[in-house]
């Protein structure tokens, strides 16, 4: 029979603890408050770490610390074994307690996509529960409290990982009295142009229609401007014009027939729509990791 030897030259776990802490935040106080110590308590355990290792961890600096060369070196492995230890203890003997991740979206987004889809999630991950802010415009900054974000664009975000959710055509709809009333119409140029429903910071997608119906020369109308697609979608529902939405966002709206197509062409979206994390040092945490896969997952189902 094998005997298992004993693990050597391994640091107490309270001097990782603190080690990671400080080399996360940058400060031996904010250390502290996260783990429940003073400020002393920290910097003696960091010192005790530095003197089994035999190296300096930190350089100190007269605000805050600066990880060494060796520091920075050792956080990884370390980071890895605390994760790896978490994600462990919570497969084999399950989470003792609730967490919660924030997540934001755009208003439209989340109503008419992420909203119908939650209960899945909060099946599948019980412990997990998911705070869903919906904005309208993107915060220049993410608010460091936000996990995660759903945001619509060409991808790039300055400081942000972005990986792609997914595409959608654009469509243009409106509720079947205007779409008869379209048909019989013998100027589909001069219809559209009377009874356009515009969108604040969507005006590219009215001037993509126009240029695959080759209408381009044709100026905007003077219709109805709403800033959400969920408020354009409601317009013109009660006959108030045309609007122009993603495929995504119309499978009520359709199955009730308060809306139909109202042109045959679908029309191609250059941007799409991205979920974007904090481009921070630490690894996203196991929960908003979850939460990522899941969106991915679920964009990616027909």
């Amino acid at each position: 029979m094998n005997q298992i030897r004993p693990v050597v030259g391994l640091p107490t776990l309270t001097w990782l603890r603190a080690f990671e802490a400080a080399a996360r935040t940058s400060s031996f106080t904010a250390a502290a408050a996260e783990l429940n110590l003073t400020s002393g308590a920290i910097s003696y355990q960091i010192r005790a770490l530095e003197a089994h290792l035999g190296f300096a961890l930190f350089e100190r600096l007269p605000r805050g610390v600066k990880l060494s060369p060796m520091g920075v070196a050792y956080l990884p492995p370390v980071r890895k074994a605390f994760e790896e230890l978490a994600d462990s203890t919570v497969g084999l003997f399950g989470r003792s307690e609730r967490v919660e991740i924030t997540v934001h979206a755009p208003v439209s987004l989340a109503a008419l996509w992420l909203t119908p889809k939650l209960p899945e999630f909060g099946v599948a991950n019980p412990s997990i529960d998911v705070r869903l802010s919906s904005v309208i415009w993107d915060n220049a900054v993410l608010d460091e409290a936000t996990d995660l974000e759903i945001r619509y664009g060409a991808g790039h975000w300055h400081g942000y990982r972005s990986e792609h959710l997914l595409n959608q055509n654009i469509l243009a709809v409106c509720n079947p009295a205007l779409l008869k009333t379209m048909q019989a119409h013998g100027d589909l140029a001069t219809f559209l142009q009377r009874h356009q429903i515009h969108i604040m910071g969507y005006e590219n997608h009215w001037l993509k229609v126009r240029q695959v119906l080759k209408l381009a020369d044709a100026p905007r109308s003077g219709g109805p401007t709403v800033d959400t697609t969920i408020a354009a979608l409601e317009l013109a529902a009660t006959g108030a014009g045309v609007a122009l939405a993603h495929g995504i966002f119309l499978g009520a709206y359709f199955a009730t027939g308060r809306l139909v197509s109202a042109l045959p062409e679908e029309f191609l979206d250059e941007n799409s729509y991205f979920v974007i994390t904090p481009e921070r040092p630490q690894r996203i945490r196991r929960e908003v990791q979850l939460f990522r896969d899941w969106l991915i997952g679920i964009a990616s189902l027909p």
